[in-house]
């Protein structure tokens, strides 16, 4: 069975022959990239929202193609569509006008998607799909039935009043070469904010050896995270850059949001070797709080280091004033 989720790419419609794809977004989240190709929105319980997706048959042939939702979950740091009609609250809240659309080669044909949140629904994000799929045997002796399944995933977040802002911090770049000497830069990324976030971007090495500079690489590794939740977020680099050291240059975003980090890295000389991680050199900069507290610290010791001190030159007089012979005490 091939399958997938977003929309789809020529590579997808030239693979599976179907595709699905959103046709309309909030004009709130037109800055929203997510919102593009998702169903991404905030909704209040008892709210209801419509949204248009377009099925496509790229294929020869006339295609029988089933629309349905499907419930998803995000699961060890990647969004995860459940198998079959797997079903969930939020599926109990999606309604399709039509659930099935007969197309000729090279056809479209829209769906409406209607989700009426139930009136009780509690606060929190859910995840779900809207699949478009079509089965037929395959030419095997086993007659094995293949299916082709694409999908727009949805994001919906339910509770009153305004969104859940979302947010992320990049802790530290983790430079390491793999088995085939592939050099490799993990970030160490936090959901800081709160909704699910899909991490995207991209890694640009500069200052290198000799002046030269290397990229943009893409982020190799697909992360989904959910608030609170600290995952790496991987970029696969050309296997014949030297070791350096690099201006490392890294660019993450989720949606609308975009963080900026820099550090200067260096690649472990051998295989199957991970180098130490590196604090970003802007780190202190985008923690005004913690840069705060650490100065308070700092502060408090020297006060106190000063007062210690004052009280020791205090009691030395005192005690030289109190003893007759003026001996000296040992501090």
């Amino acid at each position: 069975m091939n399958s997938g989720t977003g929309a789809p790419a020529e590579e997808d419609n030239a693979k599976n022959s179907i595709g699905i794809r959103l046709l309309e977004m909030p004009v709130n989240r037109a800055d929203d990239p997510r919102a593009q190709v998702y169903i991404v929105d905030h909704l209040a319980p008892g709210a209801v929202i419509k949204r248009h997706v377009l099925v496509t048959n790229s294929s020869p042939a006339p295609q029988h193609i089933e629309v349905f939702p499907g419930a998803a979950g995000i699961d060890d740091d990647a969004f995860n569509a459940l198998a079959g009609r797997a079903t969930s609250e939020l599926t109990s809240w999606i309604s399709l006008d039509r659930t099935a659309v007969d197309l000729p080669p090279g056809g479209s044909e829209k769906v409406l998607v209607t989700i009426a949140v139930d009136p009780i629904a509690s606060t929190g994000e859910r995840y779900g799909v809207i699949w478009a799929e079509t089965s037929a045997p395959s030419n095997t002796p086993d007659n094995v039935l293949m299916v082709t399944r694409v999908g727009v995933r949805i994001y919906l977040d339910v509770g009153p009043g305004g969104e859940p802002p979302p947010s992320f911090d990049v802790g530290s770049l983790t430079p390491s070469r793999d088995g085939d000497r592939r050099p490799a830069v993990v970030a160490s990324v936090h959901n800081t904010g709160g909704r699910a976030l899909d991490m995207v971007g991209e890694l640009s090495l500069s200052d290198g050896p000799g002046g030269v500079s290397a990229g943009p690489f893409p982020v190799s590794t697909a992360v989904t995270l959910l608030p609170g939740r600290t995952a790496g977020v991987r970029t696969v680099l050309d296997q014949h850059l030297p070791d350096g050291p690099w201006k490392a240059r890294l660019t993450l975003r989720s949606g609308f949001i975009e963080k900026v980090v820099t550090a200067t890295i260096t690649f472990p000389a051998s295989a199957n070797t991970v180098g130490g991680p590196v604090r970003p050199e802007n780190w202190f900069e985008r923690h005004p709080l913690l840069s705060a507290g650490l100065g308070m610290l700092v502060g408090a010791a020297l006060v106190g280091t000063f007062f210690a001190r004052r009280w020791l030159v205090s009691r030395r007089r005192t005690r030289d004033e109190e003893s007759p012979q003026g001996s000296l005490i040992e501090v």
